[in-house]
């Protein structure tokens, strides 16, 4: 069985590096993802900025604190310090992807 790496499937870029701290809250704006396991690793929605957000159908994955906590977004989001965003680089189901995310997920303790 040949292995297949995560940057043959993915694009790998880093998130937006933006901080919680200095946005504004809004329970109707755009979801802020960080390195938290819970929630799909959204821990507040903040007020658009001058900055577009990341498309919906991006896979996250948090490179501190919950180390390896992977997520499907489905809907646009900004991210914190320490996130990358896999990108599919062909067309992906959402199931595919939430297949990666648990491939990624029970790797995490290796």
């Amino acid at each position: 069985m040949k292995l297949v790496k995560l940057s043959d499937l993915f694009d790998v870029e880093y998130g937006d590096s933006l901080e919680l701290n200095k946005l504004s809250k809004d329970d109707s704006g755009i979801n802020f993802v960080s390195r938290t396991a819970k929630n799909n690793g959204v821990s507040s929605r903040v007020e658009k900025i001058d900055f577009l957000p990341t498309e919906a159908g991006v896979i996250t994955v948090a490179l501190g604190g919950s180390v390896l906590s992977t997520f499907l977004q489905p809907e646009p989001f900004y991210s914190g310090y320490h996130i990358h965003c896999l990108i599919a680089k062909t067309p992906m189901t959402d199931e595919e992807k939430l297949f990666y995310c648990s491939c990624i997920e029970e790797n995490k303790y290796r």
